[in-house]
């Protein structure tokens, strides 16, 4: 599963990588999200793109947080059949985190785009309100199966659209064509990522600065290019 994952670029970059035209929250760059915090979204708003901020986890009323959701099945689950006609994001990152096990210690990698940018994991949404009429802003990560980069630590990892694809996830006109969004969701190229160790303070719930997600001394024998 995608535990953590870091969108450390300053807002203009992410509003020009992806062509933001509206931005509804403070935005604040993070080197660590975890589940069930707040996170970044761009959803479609009359035609254009919006950012805004939901809660990393679904709150579904059958259980636990649903922080990621299954590519492979989402489109036959009742509880997520909506949101994946309808309801569909991006989550934007540049980097997402994997942990290797090291004499039954877990130590944590980023895996990034070789270039170093920006890109999109494609997600669903929810909004929904309380007894008292306050509303919440939920969203979740669509997994697929892990390329063979990822795979020597996970067997899951985000789904991550290129441009054409983005365009397609978001695009309302593509409501209810199960097999064409299904089509999208495909692991990335890995001759396009790296991954590399990182400080042992990823795996702790605190905030991070630039130099936690810097290669880690000593580890660079990890780095896998």
């Amino acid at each position: 599963m995608c535990e953590r994952f870091s969108l450390s670029s300053p807002l203009q970059e992410v509003s020009e990588r992806f062509g933001i035209r509206q931005v509804r929250f403070s935005y604040t760059p993070r080197y660590n999200i975890a589940p069930t915090q707040p996170v970044s979204v761009i959803v479609p708003h009359k035609g254009e793109r919006m950012l805004e901020e939901h809660r990393w986890g679904l709150v579904p009323f059958w259980g636990k947080d649903a922080v990621n959701a299954d590519s492979s099945a989402v489109h036959e689950k009742p509880a997520y059949r909506k949101l994946f006609a309808q309801q569909r994001c991006i989550i934007p990152s540049n980097g997402f985190y994997v942990w290797k096990t090291v004499k039954k210690k877990r130590e944590p990698l980023r895996v990034v785009l070789k270039d170093g940018g920006l890109f999109g994991m494609a997600g669903l949404y929810e909004i929904w309100k309380d007894t008292r009429g306050k509303e919440y802003r939920t969203c979740t990560v669509m997994m697929t199966r892990a390329n063979r980069l990822v795979f020597e630590y996970d067997e899951r990892m985000p789904v991550i659209l290129d441009d054409a694809a983005m365009d397609d996830w978001l695009d309302p006109l593509r409501n209810g064509q199960t097999d064409f969004l299904q089509s999208l969701l495909q692991p990335y190229s890995p001759e396009r990522m790296r991954a590399y160790a990182v400080s042992p303070e990823v795996a702790g719930h605190g905030e991070l600065g630039a130099e936690d997600i810097e290669p880690a001394a000593g580890r660079m024998a990890w780095m896998k290019r």
